[in-house]
């Protein structure tokens, strides 16, 4: 992701989403983790409460209504070896559109 389109992003979420400040603190701690070249960051659970220092137990609703809203998306994660499946949280693709579009326009 250019440096641009990060700020880009950072300004939507911070400026033009109308957002509970624990939403937007999740979506910013996720908007951290993406890839150089834009792709998905897939954050964990544990990752997020560490990073946003909320209980994994306050931070599950606050995805459900990030994702209810198109913000987020969850993509489970079973491991190689067994145990158990791991939710990993990325911005939607219909999020970093709207941002990417915006950072086009003059």
């Amino acid at each position: 992701m250019s440096p641009n389109l990060r700020l880009a992003l950072w300004d939507h979420i911070t400026r033009r989403l109308n957002l509970a400040a624990p939403l937007k603190l999740i979506l910013l701690t996720i908007a951290n983790y993406l890839e150089p070249n834009g792709g998905h960051s897939r954050v964990s659970l544990v990752l997020l409460s560490r990073d946003s220092n909320l209980e994994p137990q306050n931070l599950q609703p606050l995805l459900l209504s990030l994702e209810a809203r198109d913000l987020v998306r969850k993509v489970t994660v079973h491991p190689e070896g067994g145990g158990p499946t791991i939710p990993l949280y990325s911005l939607s693709p219909n999020l970093l559109r709207t941002v990417h579009n915006s950072d086009r326009v003059p």
